[in-house]
């Protein structure tokens, strides 16, 4: 009856470590995701950064042109300043419709990554135990 109590304790203390494991690798293994979703994030941040200064260019540029033709100066509104400020600003749109996407994408290539590995590791540790538990030929 002892020898049951000591082999039970023992499978409970088995259990317990392997499953203390499998949680430490897991959070080692979102830390890592956090941190490639945090180098993603900056690197999206680096992209902005000449966006927000071409922005802050064109709104200095049309307060210009605002007050040129509030003033009625025809010489300072010309048809070459205007088009200037109309290819800026589709260089913008443009820069602006590529980033819209970078979050998403971002985050479903770390979703993918994550759930890519965790299959391969649970199914590695099935294999493990499926041959442990396999019946000896016989």
């Amino acid at each position: 009856m002892t020898r049951t109590f000591a082999d039970l304790a023992k499978a409970l203390l088995n259990a317990t470590l392997i499953l203390l494991a499998l949680c430490l690798f897991l959070g080692w293994k979102l830390m890592a995701a956090a941190s490639a979703v945090t180098a993603n994030a900056a690197e999206i941040t680096s992209r902005v950064e000449p966006l927000h200064t071409a922005v802050a260019g064109l709104q200095g540029e049309i307060a210009g042109l605002r007050a040129a033709v509030v003033q009625n100066d025809t010489d300072t509104v010309s048809p070459a300043r205007l088009a200037s400020v109309e290819e800026r600003l589709d260089q913008v749109q443009a820069s602006l419709s590529g980033m819209r996407d970078l979050p998403q994408q971002a985050a479903a290539g770390a979703a993918r990554a994550g759930a890519a590995e965790f299959a391969a590791r649970l199914t590695g540790l099935l294999r493990c135990s499926g041959q442990k538990n396999a019946a000896p030929p016989g």
